[in-house]
C-alpha cells in the first residue's frame, strides 16, 4: 500500500472515529550487512523493517499507539488502542499538532546507484578491506570487519494539512585490525560513510586500519603533568558527540546545561564555529524536515566563540517565544520527541595535521579515547578519559602512548583550543570536527 495514501486513510478514519486531531508518523527501511572473516563471509543479514505511530487528541486528551502492520484491517484495533491510552492522561490545552509551514527545502539524499549494488559487490568490497589490512607489516588478524548499507523512508501526515516525505540511503564500512609484535599486541580501527559508493575506497580504509594499529606497538606512558595537545579529529568528534547535549534548550530550560541564558555571549576560542547542518550535502545525518514536521535548515551555533543559538524543538522554543530550528525528532516509533543533533559538527580551519603537531615542542598528539560514558559528566562537564596516541616533540613523533588519563571539562576545552585543522572527520551519528590544538591539557600517567 502507498504509505501516503493509507496515512490520509487513516487519519479520515480517525475523525470518524472522534479524534479532533491526529498525526501519523511512517518509518520504515532496508539493510544489508556483511561481517568478513579470513576471506569468507562471517555473518550476512537482509532485512527491511517498517512501521505507524499514530498519536492524536480526544475528549481534550492526547494518547497514542503504534502498529509494523499497514493494512486496511489494522486501523480500526490502532485508533481504538490511541482511545483508551488517552482516556489515562490527563486533559491537555497545549497545542501539539502543527500545520504545514509555507515551503521545505529540497533534499537529494538517496542515491539509486548504491542501491542498484548487487550483494556479490559488497561482499567482495568488504573482502577487499580485510584482505588489504592483512597484508600490512605487522598485522597479525582482524577483529572485525563489516560493510553495511541502508535505507531510510520516513512519512509525516496531520489533520492540518502536513503531507511530507522523504528517502535517503548510506554505506558505512569499518574494519578494526590486531598488530603483534612478540606479546605485545595492538588494534587499530577505521570507519568510513557516505552514499557515493566511488568515493569509497576499501583498500585505503583497510590499510588505514592495519597502520594505525602497528603504530601503536612498542607505546609507553609519560609522566603526569599539563600538557600541550592535539585532539585528533575522531577524538574531538568524539566528545562533541559526548556533550552536544549542553547545546540543547531543553537541557538548558532544565537545569542540565550551563548554557542556559548566554545566548550572545562569547563561550569559546575565536577559532570555534559550531554549526548543525540539516542540509549539508552528503551529511550522515541530512534531513528536510524534523518529526514535528519543521522544515530543517543549516545553522551557525556558535560563531567564532559566540553562542549564536541553542537546538530547539517546538515545546522548548514556545517556552522561551522563539521559532524551533527544526531539532525535534523520535529515536523510534514508540519515542517521544526530544531535542536532537542533525550533521553537528566544529567547522573546519586552515591547518593541516602536520601543521597542528609542529606547533607542539613538547606534547601529546590523542588519537583515542575509552570511557567516554562512565567517564563523562553531561551537566557540569567535566571528563577523565582513558587514552592513547603520541608523544611529539617539535612536532615529530617521539614514541606511541598509552596507559594515561586526560581529564578536563568541556566548556573550558572549549575556551583553550588554539587552532582547528582541516581534516573534518564525520562519526556515524553525523557529529564531526577536524583535529585541534588545545593550550593545556591534565594528563595522568605514571
Amino acid at each position: 500500500m502507498d504509505i501516503l495514501f493509507f496515512e490520509q486513510e487513516l487519519l479520515r478514519k480517525a475523525k470518524e472515529y472522534g479524534f479532533t486531531d491526529s498525526e501519523v508518523l511512517f518509518l520504515g527501511g532496508k539493510e544489508f550487512e556483511v561481517l568478513v572473516l579470513e576471506g569468507s563471509i562471517s555473518h550476512y543479514e537482509n532485512s527491511n523493517r517498517q512501521g505507524i505511530a499514530f498519536r492524536g487528541r480526544i475528549c481534550d486528551r492526547e494518547g497514542s499507539a503504534y502498529t509494523e502492520e499497514l493494512t486496511q484491517e489494522a486501523i480500526l484495533p490502532l485508533l481504538r488502542e490511541a482511545a483508551e491510552n488517552a482516556a489515562l492522561t490527563e486533559p491537555n490545552d497545549t497545542v501539539l499538532f502543527y500545520g504545514a509551514e509555507e515551503s521545505y527545502p529540497e533534499f537529494a539524499g538517496y542515491n539509486t546507484h548504491l542501491n542498484a549494488l548487487s550483494a556479490a559487490e559488497r561482499v567482495e568490497a568488504a573482502k577487499r578491506m580485510e584482505a588489504a589490512a592483512l597484508d600490512e607489516e605487522n598485522v597479525a588478524a582482524i577483529d572485525y570487519c563489516v560493510l553495511r548499507t541502508h535505507e531510510t523512508e520516513v512519512a509525516l501526515s496531520n489533520s492540518r494539512g502536513l503531507a511530507l516525505s522523504y528517502r535517503k540511503n548510506g554505506v558505512d564500512a569499518y574494519v578494526c585490525a590486531i598488530a603483534k609484535d612478540g606479546q605485545e599486541i595492538k588494534t587499530g580501527d577505521m570507519f568510513w560513510a557516505g552514499n557515493n559508493w566511488n568515493e569509497f575506497d576499501p583498500v585505503a580504509t583497510g590499510q588505514e586500519a592495519a597502520r594505525r594499529a602497528a603504530s601503536l606497538l612498542g607505546a609507553q606512558s609519560v609522566p603526569s603533568g599539563s600538557y600541550e595537545v592535539v585532539l585528533d579529529a575522531e577524538v574531538m568528534a568524539a566528545l562533541l558527540q559526548a556533550f552536544c547535549g549542553v547545546f540543547f534548550a531543553e537541557n538548558a530550560q532544565k537545569g542540565f546545561s550551563l548554557l542556559g541564558g548566554k545566548t550572545g555571549e562569547k563561550i569559546a576560542a575565536d577559532c570555534v564555529c559550531l554549526r548543525d547542518d540539516a542540509l549539508l550535502e552528503n551529511g550522515f545525518a541530512s534531513v528536510p524536515f524534523d518529526s514535528e514536521g519543521t522544515a530543517c535548515r543549516n545553522k551557525t551555533v556558535v560563531e567564532n566563540g559566540v553562542l549564536r543559538t541553542l537546538l530547539y524543538h517546538r515545546l522548548s522554543a514556545a517556552k522561551e517565544g522563539v521559532l524551533s530550528t527544526g531539532n525535534g525528532f523520535r529515536a523510534g516509533l514508540k519515542a517521544p520527541v526530544k531535542t536532537a543533533c542533525t550533521n553537528f559538527y566544529l567547522e573546519k580551519g586552515i591547518l593541516e595535521l602536520e601543521q597542528l603537531l609542529g606547533a607542539l615542542t613538547y606534547g601529546l598528539y590523542i588519537t583515542d579515547v575509552t570511557g567516554l560514558h562512565a567517564g563523562t559528566n553531561a551537566v557540569s562537564g567535566d571528563f577523565s578519559l582513558s587514552a592513547q596516541g603520541y608523544l611529539i616533540s617539535y612536532g615529530e613523533k617521539v614514541h606511541p602512548v598509552e596507559q594515561i588519563t586526560i581529564a578536563g571539562n568541556f566548556y573550558e576545552l572549549l575556551q583553550k583550543i588554539m587552532a582547528v585543522g582541516i581534516d573534518l572527520h564525520f562519526r556515524k551519528s553525523g557529529i564531526g570536527s577536524p583535529s585541534v590544538l588545545v593550550c593545556d591539557l591534565d594528563i595522568a600517567g605514571m
